[in-house]
């Protein structure tokens, strides 16, 4: 029988234990080992009661939770409210979550928390179109409603009421409620100056032979009267009306 006072039989059975220690923790999915005696949580993981996740001995407390909104350490990614979830963050996409959590910046991703869409250059932000950003030194905070914007690459305005747009003289809007898309119409009558009539090319204004109504003689019918209003369909996603990046 081994002589449990001798010291290499002591040393023997704490570097057992040790090791013994050091595997178990390697096969947990909540600790990982920091170095000789030490533990540390796993990404996306706190110690309990600290929520901090540095560096301690493995005869301390141990146990871990889970905390939503961590950033991974590696990638472009942020813990969910779900253990074991994460999400990319705003204007990143997986590249195949399958395999890792590795991300790529992609246009056209609508921010979470701002009414702005995710620009051609990495970490670049534009705002949807009828609205403005709000600065604080280079960084947007906000980003409000801009009323009686003219897009002319969009040919629509914004009008007062928020996530209400016109389409400029002499266009409609080609699905009302759902698309900011416009298309040219021959013969409509100018609604900022009835004297002019849209002519067969996009853009071109004829004269206006037409008996004219008092409403349209007199400036009393306003963009949507006249043509509608596109408005922003709530929660959309895609390229609904004011939902989508205005260089699309």
């Amino acid at each position: 029988m081994k002589d449990v006072k001798n010291p290499q039989f002591i040393l023997f059975m704490v570097a057992g234990l040790v090791g013994i220690w050091h595997l178990t923790v390697a096969m947990t999915s909540k600790v990982g080992v920091a170095g000789p005696f030490m533990a540390k949580p796993a990404e996306g993981y706190t110690w309990m009661g600290i929520d901090n996740a540095e560096s301690r001995f493995f005869w301390q407390n141990t146990d871990v939770k889970w905390q939503a909104g961590t950033p991974h350490p590696e990638f472009k990614a942020e813990t969910s409210e779900t253990e074991g979830v994460w999400n990319p963050l705003p204007g990143y996409e997986f590249v195949d979550k399958s395999k890792s959590l590795q991300t790529a910046w992609k246009a056209g991703l609508q921010h979470p928390d701002y009414m702005a869409w995710s620009a051609p250059s990495e970490g670049q932000w534009e705002p949807v179109t009828g609205y403005k950003f709000i600065y604080d030194g280079d960084t947007f905070t906000d980003a409000v409603w801009d009323p009686n914007h003219s897009y002319e690459d969009l040919k629509v305005i914004s009008l007062p009421d928020q996530d209400k747009y016109a389409p400029f003289p002499g266009y409609q809007f080609i699905k009302p409620n759902e698309s900011l898309e416009v298309v040219w119409v021959p013969g409509t009558i100018n609604y900022e100056n009835p004297k002019l009539i849209a002519g067969q090319q996009r853009d071109n204004w004829i004269a206006n032979t037409r008996s004219v109504s008092p409403r349209y003689r007199s400036g009393g019918l306003t963009p949507a009267q006249a043509f509608g209003v596109g408005v922003v369909v709530g929660g959309g996603v895609g390229y609904g009306i004011g939902r989508r990046p205005y260089w699309y």
